[in-house]
């Protein structure tokens, strides 16, 4: 009977002993297969984010790299539109303008003229088309003179104007000039007898300066832009019978 027993505990420890190394076998086995579906999910995630995140940064430099060229594009309009924006201020509302004058004169026999000079003027866009502005001139003129001796006499001559204008833009490239000038100009020989060549002791010329206002209307052509060109043609009201009324002008402008 003790024996029976003996080998029945025997038995069961032997079972037991297996079952134990068996479970042992399987128990690793169940760990693979339960963490690899949930590790796959977790690994998705993380590529999917990825993919996610690539793209988008891609996009926003594609979309950031855009806006700031079309924005330096826009920038250099907005400067060049400023020079014509008369809501700017006091700034924007001025233009520049001027003209050369170079001229030549004579008979040949007893007397030639050379001339040169510079004309500025600033204008301040005051409403609209309607502008106004000081206007300066100078003027040199070298001035030979033949006596009655048969000697050529040079003569130095110096001419200012200091005067207003206003202009007023009838179309875009044309406009209306009206212009008041102060004039002080040196003639040679003297007021009681001017044009005549008289002389001093040392053979010097005479020279007296006679000031007079003129007054001028016309028309003009501008042709448009930040630097442009313009023709006027204006009539002298105060001109002599010796002079010619139609001053004709060649200059240039600058934000007008």
């Amino acid at each position: 009977m003790n024996k029976i027993i003996k080998n029945g505990i025997l038995a069961f420890l032997v079972i037991l002993v297996s079952t134990l190394s068996v479970s042992a076998q399987i128990k690793p086995g169940k760990k693979k297969t339960t963490t690899t579906p949930t590790e796959q999910p977790a690994e998705q995630p993380n590529n999917s984010e990825n993919t996610d995140s690539k793209p988008s940064s891609s996009n926003t430099e594609k979309t950031d790299s855009k806006p700031s060229a079309s924005y330096k594009k826009k920038t250099t309009a907005k400067k060049t539109d400023q020079y014509f924006d008369e809501s700017g201020g006091f700034k924007h509302r001025l233009w520049y303008g001027g003209s050369f004058n170079l001229n030549f004169d004579g008979d040949g026999q007893t007397y030639s003229a050379f001339t040169i000079g510079l004309t500025p003027m600033i204008g301040y866009k005051i409403i609209g088309g309607l502008s106004a502005g000081p206007r300066l001139g100078f003027n040199y003129t070298k001035l030979k003179i033949q006596d009655n001796a048969n000697q050529t006499i040079a003569v130095n001559l110096t001419d200012y104007t200091l005067g207003a204008f206003t202009r007023y833009k009838v179309f875009k490239n044309f406009f209306t000039h009206l212009e008041g000038d102060f004039n002080s100009y040196q003639i040679p020989g003297s007021a009681d007898q001017p044009g005549v060549l008289i002389k001093d002791v040392n053979g010097k010329p005479f020279t007296y300066r006679e000031k007079k206002l003129s007054y001028y209307a016309g028309v003009g052509y501008n042709s448009g832009g930040l630097f442009g060109y313009e023709i006027t043609a204006l009539y002298n009201f105060t001109a002599t019978k010796f002079q010619n009324p139609i001053d004709l002008r060649i200059g240039f402008t600058y934000n007008f």
